[in-house]
């Protein structure tokens, strides 16, 4: 999230100035996913994962895929909102989508990387001040997180003894929503927590971020946005549930909640990794609970977790890719146009 504060420029007239083709820093996440699909496949072990594969349902995987395209739907829906929001009003719906599927390739490299170039492009067409468009950006994910934070109360279907935990979970959301309305206090907060080791670096990101965007931290952009991110991740937890369904499983309300309760774990790992887009750690995570939810069978839960990387991640990945490439040019990210300031 170090984007934040980070100083952007693409006139290259700064002696810190990197110049960085938008393609070339796709190729390490490229890479680290693919390592990783091919790493639940030896795990899980190969012919018994292919073995899933040759069994699996595939209508299921294209109901997946339908579910994705939901959740892009609502992610696009939120991610607009909280442009206009923000200041890019004269942002009009075509170039809004266009921007949020050309960025789509984005999610494998570092976040501080893929908001700049967001921010940089979103200058180019609307003219907005780059560190005000990164930081709109960081906003939306911030969103997101409070979202997937929330989708885990949707555990108790499967788990209803947890009831209290996940009730706590939900009073948690509430207060964290309520308590960033009062910015006296939040300040407050802010002086003292920047203060802790393990916080000295993410309390910069988030002042600059309420200070840039004060309108979207505001109750009812912040629910709304909020519920908007929900609903996404539920329609990414129904397509887990679909690839189960697929893979032989009974369509019960318990395995509703077992999938909704591994996608939102899973996320939030990937969410407060380092990693670019969560890529190897959500994989890892979403495997081992199935496999402890779904009885110790390791190649079905190898073969469900790459199966629904591939339906909800890198189909997204390859469309967003191609209109990149294709159009890449109206947003100034061919031949190295693109340059961020490395802080």
């Amino acid at each position: 999230m170090d984007s934040c504060i980070i100083h952007l420029d693409y006139n290259g007239e700064d002696m810190n100035v990197k110049s960085n083709s938008v393609f070339k820093q796709l190729t390490p996440g490229i890479i680290l996913g693919l390592a990783v699909l091919v790493g639940l496949m030896i795990l899980g072990g190969a012919n018994k994962v292919s073995a899933q594969f040759l069994q699996f349902h595939w209508a299921y995987f294209f109901y997946a895929i339908l579910l994705s395209i939901l959740n892009y739907l609502f992610r696009f829906l939120k991610r607009h909102y909280c442009l206009n929001r923000g200041g890019a009003g004269n942002f009009t719906l075509s170039n809004s989508f266009h921007l949020f599927l050309a960025s789509f390739p984005l999610s494998v490299t570092s976040m501080k990387v893929g908001e700049s170039f967001k921010g940089i492009w979103l200058n180019r067409i609307s003219g907005i001040p780059v560190e005000k468009a990164v930081s709109i950006f960081l906003v939306d994910h911030l969103s997101d997180g409070l979202s997937v934070f929330l989708l885990t109360v949707f555990g108790t279907i499967a788990f209803p003894s947890l009831w209290p935990a996940f009730l706590t979970v939900l009073v948690l959301f509430l207060l964290a929503v309520a308590f960033i309305q009062i910015r006296p206090v939040v300040q407050n907060f802010l002086n003292v927590t920047e203060k802790l080791p393990l916080l000295s670096r993410l309390v910069p990101v988030a002042r600059s971020c309420m200070d840039h965007n004060p309108d979207l931290f505001r109750f009812g952009p912040l629910f709304l946005s909020s519920f908007l991110g929900l609903a996404s991740w539920v329609a990414d937890g129904a397509a887990l549930f679909m690839i189960l369904i697929g893979l032989g499983y009974p369509a019960t309300w318990a395995l509703v909640g077992t999938s909704i309760l591994v996608f939102a774990f899973s996320m939030l790992m990937g969410i407060i990794s380092a990693f670019p887009g969560g890529v190897g750690v959500m994989e890892v995570a979403m495997a081992a609970l199935l496999t402890l939810f779904l009885g110790f069978i390791p190649e079905v839960a190898a073969a469900a977790t790459i199966l629904f990387r591939v339906a909800t991640f890198w189909v997204g990945f390859l469309i967003g890719l191609l209109i990149l490439y294709t159009t890449g040019k109206s947003f100034g990210v061919q031949n190295n146009e693109g340059r961020i300031i490395e802080s």
